[in-house]
């Protein structure tokens, strides 16, 4: 209390005070001859979440100019306590803070002001967090552009677990400026999906999937298209009539990347991995002609989902030449870019695609040059989804060049 006393003395527009330093601290801070804006505190301790209601209450009891509840998050359906606290304010006129500390609680420090927040914390320009979670504040204005939101901004976002090498927040949100779109994408790592599905989606308008959700969202959705359905798996979210509606742009991003160099009709392509995106890779090159193999790890999960689409589980070894070969895991991705999924000795094909686009360069694609084969970097993958995905979430044809630009820039792409 002492230092917040010098503080006052020294001008200072704004202290901050705990709630439970009592009820006679804030009376001598309200005494202060040089008064400041007093904001009013309550931060709970790690593990508990707040009843936002109670919590509100008890806070603007105090009558403090500015109130402020911060609780750390363990999932990100739990920015909706933060958000349900600043909607109670905002029907008050009371200027609010609420904030989800922790990576999981990003959100809440980005849309404060579509709830009707006064205001947010943020780190330094050097990105020094004084708590866990903060976003820069240079981050939070040139790419959210957090204080220019409103409350009829749209939510948009990419949901999954881990978010560590997601670039959708710079690719997104500067696509909605330049369309002047009065929109935000943000990032919610999410662990239980259904909760999230049941209090933060019905803010949203739209928002991308990656790991681990491609496959469980889908029983969420009040409707699926047949690409999808096909495929089994989901990327992309958006809501129409009030209904959310999934679909999938990996497949086409994928192939029509690899059209752009050789056609697949009637062509051997060579799978690596049995997840979601090789799910809609397999989909896609089986749609447009091509023969399938698909080689994983697990051999039971090749088999299954060779069987699933009309494709072919093979191994490394007995695999033989393909005219494409392609990696669909997330082997050799940021940091872990020493690896590759596929052992030199069996790139035996003429195209070798990666859908891994951090780097831009993989392993795979240097030793595939090695051997003169034509390469494709996943970044054309995600620049065709993701134009596919802007177009779906704004109902206008999105500036490639600028999205290029943006990607090279934070992925620091070679020229090529």
């Amino acid at each position: 209390l002492a230092l917040l006393e010098s503080a006052c003395e020294a001008g200072a527009a704004f202290v901050d005070i705990e709630f439970r330093a009592g009820a006679r601290a804030l009376r001598r801070f309200r005494a202060a001859a040089r008064r400041p804006g007093l904001i009013v505190s309550y931060h709970l301790s790690p593990g508990d979440l707040p009843n936002p209601a109670r919590l509100y209450r008890t806070l603007r009891s105090t009558g403090a100019d500015i109130i402020k509840m911060a609780f750390v998050a363990h999932d990100s359906y739990q920015n909706a306590l933060a958000f349900d606290f600043l909607l109670l304010a905002r029907a008050d006129r009371q200027k609010a803070v609420a904030i989800a500390m922790g990576d999981e609680g990003e959100p809440s420090r980005v849309l404060y002001r579509k709830f009707g927040g006064w205001g947010t914390y943020a780190s330094t320009e050097d990105g020094k967090r004084a708590a866990p979670g903060q976003v820069p504040a240079s981050e939070l204005k040139q790419v959210y552009h957090a204080d220019a939101l409103t409350p009829s901004t749209k939510i948009f976002g990419v949901v999954g677990k881990p978010l560590g090498q997601s670039k959708g927040i710079y690719v997104h949100n500067a696509l909605f400026r330049s369309m002047g779109k009065n929109a935000v994408y943000c990032k919610f790592v999410v662990a239980d999906l259904l909760r999230f599905m049941q209090r933060i989606a019905p803010h949203l308008h739209g928002f991308s999937v990656t790991l681990p959700h491609k496959q469980n969202v889908m029983r969420h959705l009040d409707r699926i298209d047949v690409t999808a359905r096909a495929i089994g798996a989901v990327n992309t979210v958006i809501r129409r009539n009030g209904k959310l509606v999934g679909t999938n742009t990996d497949a086409p991003g994928a192939l029509d990347a690899i059209e752009k160099k050789m056609r697949v009709k009637g062509k051997r392509i060579l799978i690596v991995g049995a997840g979601g995106a090789a799910r809609a890779i397999a989909f896609e090159a089986r749609r447009r002609g091509a023969e399938v193999c698909i080689v994983n790890r697990t051999p039971a999960k090749s088999r299954r989902l060779a069987r699933q689409l009309g494709a072919k589980s093979v191994s490394f070894e007995d695999a033989g030449d393909s005219d494409i070969l392609v990696n669909a895991t997330s082997v050799g991705m940021t940091p872990h870019a020493s690896e590759s999924p596929v052992p030199r000795k069996y790139i035996r094909a003429r195209l070798v695609f990666d859908s891994v686009y951090n780097p831009p360069v993989t392993r795979l694609l240097r030793e595939a040059r090695t051997k003169k084969a034509l390469t494709i970097s996943g970044l054309e993958m995600y620049i065709n989804q993701g134009l596919r995905q802007s177009r779906l979430f704004t109902g206008r044809k999105p500036d490639a060049a600028l999205m290029r630009r943006i990607l090279r820039s934070r992925l620091q792409e070679p020229g090529r």
